[in-house]
């Protein structure tokens, strides 16, 4: 269908650019009345009809000479200069397109006086049909070619904002592994160093990149390690950097420092964890029945913020922690690409999904709130073709529930208080 609009839009303009640059065919009607009517229909014959098409050969100039112009008059009336002189006057001071244009010896300056005239050029040139449809055609596609090009740089550059933002996303998530990466490698030089104490409470910075980077990946990342060591200075209270003379030499090294004992009493409650309902479902927000056993649950995560390589599976783990009285659950997928943190969900029936989405929709975790929708088996199939097989149902890979402590600390907290 874009196929054949843009050939019948391409044909359209083509059409009413050849009809708009059809030639006079003849002089202004209103000259028609006039006694230079036949004189302006000879100088009309006389003109170039394809000069403007590259016909170069037979026609060097698109402009026609006094001279030539009184020689072919004077060859269809002897008398003609009065009236050859009347219609340069006539077309002098005619204010209105009479399609014939007056040039004089400078090409720049306006002719004021017949006296002065040298050339004279047709404005609405006779042109054959061929030239015509050439002139439409080559014009029409200046014109597509220019819309084109300016429609391809606006997606060039929306392609190149889209590319940039994949790999700032992709260099954000590497810079926050990498930290990662650094803490625990300070912590447990810190916890070897409880155990030995003739090791040095600090590592050298150059130290643990090598250990953490191989050679012929150490030019690549170097950006992600700068902006790593740049994080950890602003925003890790945990980690002090601090120089250090090793072998004789100044090096910055990195020193693990211990939490003071009033921090250590401090209860840290996990974040990837259930935090209670914001609204409760009825009618009005919750649909009476399902009709497929498919789910789409946004707001899980965000893409960015996640480290490590096996996030996902706190997220699959919370799902099924959530839905533990829910044994319908056969497939969960997360899609870490999801700037909406999505994940799907999948049951053995629409009754089951029924319960998973009262379950999940409107909750909040990990300080967002969750949203639920019914999806089409069909689409869930065809991006999921894994899932086809999948019937048996899946459960929590432990019975603590970590990512329902918080819930249950706050539902001991106020019977705690309501007993008191």
């Amino acid at each position: 269908m874009f196929l054949l609009t843009a050939a019948c839009l391409f044909f359209l303009i083509l059409g009413l650019t050849y009809i708009r640059m059809r030639g006079s065919g003849g002089t202004d009607p209103g000259i028609s009345n006039s006694k230079c009517y036949n004189l302006f229909s000879f100088f009309h014959a006389l003109f170039p009809r394809d000069y403007d098409c590259g016909d170069h050969v037979h026609y060097k100039n698109r402009s026609l000479s006094v001279q030539d112009a009184a020689e072919y008059v004077t060859v269809l009336d002897p008398n003609h200069d009065e009236r050859f002189n009347r219609s340069l006057q006539w077309i002098l001071q005619s204010t209105d397109d009479l399609g014939i244009k007056l040039i004089g010896g400078n090409t720049e300056m306006k002719v004021t006086n017949v006296t002065e005239v040298r050339y004279l050029e047709s404005t609405h040139p006779q042109m054959s049909f061929i030239c015509r449809f050439r002139r439409a055609f080559l014009t029409v596609l200046h014109r597509m070619f220019i819309f084109l090009v300016g429609v391809g740089i606006v997606w060039g550059v929306l392609r190149y904002m889209k590319y940039r933002w994949r790999k700032e996303e992709t260099e954000n998530r590497q810079m926050y592994d990498m930290v990662e990466k650094i803490i625990d490698v300070l912590r447990s030089h810190n916890e070897a160093c409880q155990e030995n104490k003739d090791l040095q409470p600090y590592l050298p910075i150059p130290h643990v990149r090598d250990s953490l980077m191989p050679p012929q990946t150490r030019k690549k990342m170097k950006q992600v390690w700068e902006r790593a060591v740049e994080f950890l200075d602003t925003n890790e209270s945990r980690i002090r950097k601090e120089t250090q003379i090793i072998g004789g030499a100044d090096f910055l090294v990195w020193r693990w420092t211990q939490p003071s004992s009033s921090c250590d009493k401090i209860t840290v409650v996990p974040s990837k964890v259930w935090q209670g309902k914001a609204f409760h479902l009825d009618r009005r927000n919750s649909p009476p029945n399902s009709l497929t056993p498919c789910l789409k649950i946004r707001n899980m995560f965000d893409p960015v913020m996640e480290i490590g390589d096996d996030w996902h599976v706190a997220i699959q783990e919370a799902i099924l922690e959530k839905c533990s009285d829910n044994e319908g659950i056969v497939h969960i997928a997360v899609d870490k690409n999801s700037r909406e943190g999505c994940v799907y969900v999948k049951c053995l029936s629409p009754e089951y999904a029924g319960k998973a989405f009262k379950a999940l929709h409107g909750s909040w975790f990990d300080g967002k709130l969750v949203t639920v929708k019914y999806l089409r088996l069909d689409r869930y199939h065809y991006r999921f073709p894994q899932a086809i097989h999948s019937n048996t149902p899946l459960k929590p890979s432990n019975r603590h529930m970590n990512s329902m402590s918080h819930l249950r600390h706050l539902t001991n907290t106020a019977n705690s208080q309501g007993t008191s």
